[in-house]
């Protein structure tokens, strides 16, 4: 360190200092720090040297140190028009003092124009000696290319702001008095939107007409395009894909990402009105005159989801959008190589609207008109797609027969918070003709892009557009230079050998059993079907004790038999629908006492709960006495002023001495409440996972003592869901031991608060968390009490899961 730190110090005087120059006619005493080994020059000859050269930091020697000079204080000077030579048509003395911005500082120099006939303007005077004006009449300020390039490709790959970079270049210029340095940073940031601009017009062809070579896309279209998805008239003929079999569609189908970003907003500030974007609409911003214009028919909605999976979307809109006249923006992508679609971004307002999303979906379907097959992938696909035909017919009517050839999915990751219908209606893993497609790409680029949203959200309207088009522009460019990288084809290498080895696999677990039951397997129809208002899947295992019961299916189980029964004149219809009105009361008392130990009871909603419950308990107390007449005296009065506390004198509320008359109904009531008990359980599970999301929300995007407390008293919210879940069950299990069940039934099992818990899937597993065992509701028991045939059964069913599984893999894994 110290032999470097001398070499150094050792470059602050050099051997030459006062010594002859090379030229042998004035004295060495400047010297170039930019130069490769610069010798100490004379006056003169440090001027020509430079005269090509002019923004080098040059130095002279004081006497005792070498300081900083110009080389305007050098005594040069730039002259333009002629190659870097004076012009002849202009006085010795004419020209003026430019400030020009380069990559070694900010430098004032004496500069000269051609006074020629037919001499050019000073603008593209400057322009053609590389120095990009910052007005157009009588500039004094420019910046070099070279300075435009430096800055360009650190915001795009640093996505430092032009303030921080401005700041560097002053310190450059004057590291002990930055200050003194002439400001230059509100030029630097309006030549860049023009440099990008220009650039961005360069190299999307339009400065070279490439429209006449690709008329079926959208014309002064300036985005980077995937190579390797299919184009129709680029990379695939339109014959090739209507001849193409549907086993082949991995291969022809356009595969597209829909997500929404709220890190990349724009603040709520004073802005000007009059900023506009320069490339408005051509190249992934839609182009946004007609955008609002097409927003001020939609009707605002919240367009809160129905999936109970989807709470998270209120902890969203609760926490991020605070002053933000911009709450973030919604963009397209194909879903397989992650590119930005052309005219797929659009800004949001408040939350993730449909109407929004529809928007910027239409606008890439305009190129897609030609396509067989589509898929969208969209976290919240599941509502989403339910009226997009009607939205789509209403607003963009003439793109419905495009709509008809999109299929969509939810993303892998995503479609673990879902609820079982969703994971098997939407998931990408049941998708046949998928090509292993996760549909989760679109959430890499964010990362990147978010690294920007400090500087973007500050930038006016227009600005902001510019600056995330060629930011996304910049994003597309890299991933398409690497589309054909050696880690995509050490991919597909890996791919072959895994193939393989699960064809060895579905061999092995072919032979172990008959041809006739694979084949059986083979020719099962895997689309999801509702059954009695139940969604059915092959993928999930169904045996017939196996399937844990809802209360509802049991109550169905046991009106029909009760149909049974009336007809061979036994009994009325009606015990199943008695003791089901019990439990929905017992619900009632237990919702009122709830009600009397929140934060904030209200004595208005207690009292109009307790007069309805009173007039129910009327009702029940009389047709209670039409069923037991010899049990009247025993009954409770259901006049009591606190009506919550009121017995209800159900089966399973004699632990002793019951009644024979109750006998018939304590079948009844067990099968209810067995259901009960399970619907508990999955109420639980659904609670501790949307917990886990949120959670994991507010630990990555939750800053703010305000938005922190907001966020916990939605978690808090959530945590009294799953304890809500756990009373529920262990007042249906503690009835259901009052009706006969063993105490160590394992299907239900004692439940404590200690229990809840659950492995949140949405982060990569802790080291050593496979040795601590979730609670046991979350691993399907085998049902207790089975026959040898129903174990043979369930046996059967589970190979038969495993090898659709494994099927499923092999189908869509290696298609592409």
């Amino acid at each position: 360190m110290d032999s470097l730190q001398n070499a150094i110090l050792s470059l602050e005087i050099s051997t030459g200092v006062g010594q002859s120059c090379r030229c042998g006619k004035g004295n060495a005493i400047y010297r170039c720090i930019d130069c490769f080994c610069s010798p100490t020059l004379c006056h003169a000859c440090i001027v020509v040297d430079h005269t090509l050269n002019p923004f080098h930091r040059l130095e002279k020697w004081s006497g005792t140190y070498f300081s900083r000079i110009s080389f305007n204080d050098a005594g040069g000077a730039i002259h333009l028009g002629h190659g870097g030579q004076r012009c002849h048509n202009i006085l010795p003395q004419s020209g003026r003092l430019i400030t020009i911005v380069h990559t070694t500082g900010i430098h004032t120099i004496f500069a000269t124009f051609c006074g020629c006939l037919d001499a050019k303007s000073d603008l593209l005077q400057l322009t053609e000696a590389c120095l990009f004006p910052a007005t157009v009449k009588s500039p004094d300020t420019a910046l070099t290319f070279a300075f435009l390039e430096d800055l360009h490709v650190h915001i795009l790959t640093s996505k430092k702001s032009v303030y921080d970079h401005h700041s560097a270049i002053q310190r450059l210029t004057n590291a002990t008095s930055p200050q003194s340095v002439p400001n230059r940073y509100h030029e630097s940031t309006r030549v860049l939107r023009l440099w990008r601009n220009l650039t961005l017009t360069r190299r999307g062809g339009q400065a070279h007409q490439i429209d006449a070579h690709f008329p079926h896309r959208l014309p002064k279209s300036l985005a980077v395009r995937c190579f390797a998805c299919p184009e129709i008239g680029f990379n695939v003929d339109k014959a090739v894909v209507d001849a193409a079999a549907e086993t082949e569609s991995h291969k022809y189908t356009l595969f597209l990402s829909l997500d929404g970003n709220f890190r990349l907003q724009r603040a709520e500030k004073r802005h000007d009105p009059d900023d506009i974007a320069l490339v408005d609409g051509h190249a992934y911003f839609v182009n946004d005159a007609q955008y609002q214009e097409y927003l001020k028919d939609i009707t605002p909605s919240s367009d809160d989801s129905t999936c109970a999976q989807l709470r998270a979307v209120r902890m969203q809109n609760k926490l991020k959008f605070k002053n933000a006249a911009i709450t973030g923006v919604i963009s397209v992508q194909c879903a397989r190589h992650g590119h930005y679609m052309p005219q797929g971004t659009a800004d949001l307002e408040k939350g993730e609207a449909y109407a929004r999303s529809d928007y910027v979906l239409i606008r890439v379907l305009d190129e897609a008109g030609s396509q067989r097959w589509i898929v969208v992938s969209y976290d919240i696909w599941c509502q989403y797609r339910k009226n997009l035909a009607k939205r789509v017919e209403q607003h963009f009517p003439n793109h419905l027969p495009i709509i008809d050839h999109v299929r969509g999915a939810v993303p892998k990751m995503h479609v673990k918070g879902h609820m079982e219908e969703c994971q098997l209606r939407w998931s990408f893993n049941y998708l046949p003709n998928s090509g292993e497609t996760c549909g989760e790409k679109i959430e890499t680029s964010w990362a990147e892009q978010n690294q920007s949203a400090g500087s973007t959200k500050q930038q006016n309207a227009g600005h902001r557009h510019d600056s995330l088009d060629d930011i996304f522009g910049f994003w597309n460019w890299n991933k398409l230079i690497t589309l054909g990288s050696l880690p995509f084809l050490s991919l597909s290498r890996r791919l072959v050998k895994n193939k393989e080895r699960l064809d060895d696999l579905t061999k092995s677990l072919s032979k172990s059993h008959t041809a006739a039951t694979v084949e059986g397997w083979r020719k099962e129809d895997i689309t999801p079907k509702k059954i009695g208002g139940v969604w059915s899947s092959v993928y999930i295992a169904r045996s017939k004790k196996g399937r844990p019961p809802s209360q509802l299916k049991a109550y169905q189980e046991l009106i029909n038999q009760e149909r049974i029964t009336a007809m061979a004149g036994h009994r009325k219809v009606g015990d199943a629908a008695f003791i089901s009105k019990g439990l929905r009361i017992e619900a009632e008392q237990c919702r009122i006492r709830a009600l009397l130990t929140s934060d904030d009871p209200s004595e208005s909603a207690i009292a109009s709960a307790r007069l309805s419950l009173q007039n129910t308990l009327r009702e029940w107390s009389t047709t209670q006495g039409q069923y037991f007449p010899t049990l009247r005296d025993s009954l409770p009065n259901p006049n009591l002023a606190i009506p919550e506390d009121v017995s209800l004198c159900l089966p399973s509320q004699w632990a002793v001495n019951r009644p024979p008359e109750l006998n018939h109904f304590v079948l009844i009531e067990r099968a209810l409440r067995e259901g009960q008990c399970h619907d508990a359980l999955d109420s639980l599970r659904t609670a501790i996972k949307t917990f886990n999301a949120n959670y994991r929300d507010k630990q990555a995007s939750v800053r703010g003592q305000h938005a922190n407390t907001r966020a916990q008293a939605f978690l808090n919210t959530l945590e009294k869901d799953k304890v809500s879940a756990l009373d529920k069950y262990n007042r249906a299990r503690h009835a259901l031991l009052n009706l006969g069940l063993s105490p160590d039934d394992k299907s239900l099992q004692p439940l404590t608060k200690s229990q809840l818990w659950g492995r949140d899937m949405g982060v990569p597993a802790e080291l050593g968390a496979s040795k601590k065992p979730e609670p046991w509701f979350w691993v399907v028991g085998r049902p207790s009490g089975l026959s040898v045939a129903e174990e043979n059964d369930w046996n059967y069913e589970g190979t038969q899961l495993r090898l659709r599984i494994l099927a499923t893999i092999l189908s869509n894994v290696f298609h592409s």
